[in-house]
């Protein structure tokens, strides 16, 4: 088996084609990715947005 890393543009990509596909699956054969890879990828990917979100959040209360 011949596994490919993923990068950080396409784990971008795998979250951007979630938000419009509404499917792991349906991205992962856009991809030719496993679906549960496509998951994982997703997850972290919003998990790091999420956390980037309430990092500047904060920088801005501080502000204030």
């Amino acid at each position: 088996m011949n596994a490919r890393r993923v990068t950080p543009q396409e784990r971008e990509k795998m979250w951007k084609l979630f938000q419009e596909l509404g499917s792991y699956t349906k991205v992962a054969k856009k991809l030719h990715r496993n679906p549960a890879t496509v998951s994982r990828h997703v997850h972290e990917y919003e998990a790091a947005v999420n956390t980037a979100i309430v990092i500047l959040n904060a920088q801005l209360e501080n502000r204030e």
